[in-house]
């Protein structure tokens, strides 16, 4: 990995084009993950549609749904909060 460090760094082209590459592949996935948020909240729209003309609880039902997503996301943070750590003291002990 340090080889190819150092390999862009030597080529300043070669840096920009790969920053270019990382940049699109990012807006990529953001696009993607908005496209996903948007079906997952079409489909909850649908659900309370039904859970309204099934005479079901919607009240309780979202708030179970919601507390799903949240303990999902805390989740998700933890695991990136765990990655972050282990990247800094990679460095701390790279120096």
């Amino acid at each position: 990995m340090e080889k190819a460090f150092d390999y862009l760094s030597l080529h300043p082209v070669l840096f920009i084009i790969a920053v270019i590459v990382s940049i699109m592949i990012l807006f990529s996935f953001l696009r993607r993950v908005v496209h996903l948020f948007f079906v997952v909240a079409a489909m909850l729209v649908l659900y309370a549609a039904y859970l309204h003309f099934t005479g079901g609880n919607m009240h309780e039902a979202l708030q179970h749904i919601g507390g799903l997503f949240s303990k999902a996301f805390h989740y998700f943070i933890s695991i990136f909060q765990f990655f972050f750590d282990l990247l800094k003291s990679s460095k701390k002990s790279a120096v």
